[in-house]
C-alpha cells in the first residue's frame, strides 16, 4: 500500500516558515504529518504557531525546548526570550505542550524522536568534537538505534537536513528546520548548526511495500520579515541565523 508522510521540525515560533511548509504539504496532498518537537521557543509568534498546530490535525512529540517552556513555569528563566515566549503562550498552547508524548511509532514502519529515544537534548546523528561537527558511522548508528524495530528512524534537534542508509536497511532522516536554519551550539566545545540556506524545510517520506523514497524540500517564505521580527523583539543573533541559515561572521 502506498502512503506519503510529511515530516517537520524546530519550528520554533516562525509563523511565516510553518505556513509555507503547510500550504507546500497541502498542495502535494499529504494527509500524515508528523511533528518533531521545539513547537514554540525563540525570537518569533510563539502563539502564532500554537494557533496553526490547533488548526492543523498532526501526531506531534515534545522537543528540548518544550520541556523548557514546561520545567520554567512558575518561576523566572535567565534563557534569552524565554519569559516572552511564555508570556504569550495560552493556557490551551501550554496544555498542548503538556500532552506532548516523547517518542512515537507510526504505522509500524516509523519511529520519532526529537533528539534520541531517551534524550530530547542528544543528537542522533550528529558527534560534536573540539574539531568540528562529524556525523556517526555506520557502526555507531547502528548500536545507537538497536532498540528500534521500526525500519525508519526520525529525528531533529540538529536543524540539518540529512538523510543516512545504514547497512542493517534502516533509514535515520532528519527533515531539517522549519522555522531556525543555523543556531550556535554551546556545550563541551562551542560549534555551529547550519543549514547553509534561510529556507523552511522539511521531508517526505514515500513509502510503497519495502521502497522508500526520500525527498528533502525547501520552502521559500518572506526570511527578511521574520528576520525583521527577530530583530524587533531583541534577538539580533537570530535575525542574522533567519536571513542566511549559517553563523554570521561576528559570531565565528
Amino acid at each position: 500500500m502506498k502512503k506519503s508522510y510529511a515530516v517537520i521540525s524546530d519550528i520554533h515560533g516562525n509563523l511565516l516558515a510553518l505556513l509555507a511548509v503547510l500550504k507546500n504539504i497541502h498542495a502535494r496532498q499529504i494527509e500524515t504529518i508528523i511533528n518533531l518537537g521545539d513547537h514554540f521557543f525563540g525570537a518569533l509568534e510563539p502563539e502564532g504557531v500554537a494557533q496553526i498546530l490547533r488548526e492543523n490535525p498532526m501526531l506531534s512529540i515534545r522537543g528540548n525546548t518544550d520541556r523548557e517552556i514546561l520545567e520554567s513555569l512558575g518561576k523566572v528563566s535567565q534563557k534569552d526570550q524565554m519569559e516572552r515566549v511564555k508570556a504569550e503562550l495560552s493556557p490551551k498552547s501550554i496544555k498542548f505542550l503538556q500532552q506532548l508524548p516523547l517518542t512515537l511509532t507510526v504505522d509500524d514502519l516509523i519511529f520519532a524522536c526529537h533528539g534520541v529515544p531517551d534524550n530530547d537534548n542528544e543528537y542522533l546523528l550528529e558527534k560534536v568534537t573540539e574539531k568540528g561537527v562529524f556525523v556517526y558511522n555506520d557502526e555507531e548508528l547502528i548500536e545507537k538505534t538497536k532498540g528500534i524495530s521500526e525500519r525508519i528512524i526520525l529525528c531533529g534537534h540538529s536543524h540539518v537536513s540529512r538523510v543516512v542508509y545504514l547497512s542493517n536497511d534502516k533509514i535515520i532522516l532528519n527533515p531539517g528546520s522549519v522555522g531556525l536554519p543555523a543556531y550556535l551550539g554551546n556545550g563541551e566545545h562551542r560549534f555551529a548548526m547550519e543549514s547553509m540556506t534561510p529556507h523552511a524545510k522539511y521531508a517526505i517520506i514515500h513509502a510503497d511495500g519495502t521502497s522508500i523514497s526520500i525527498e528533502q524540500v525547501q520552502c521559500s517564505y518572506d526570511w527578511h520579515k521574520a528576520s525583521e521580527a527577530a530583530k524587533s523583539n531583541g534577538s539580533d543573533t537570530w535575525a542574522e541565523f533567519l536571513l542566511h541559515g549559517r553563523m554570521p561572521k561576528a559570531l565565528r
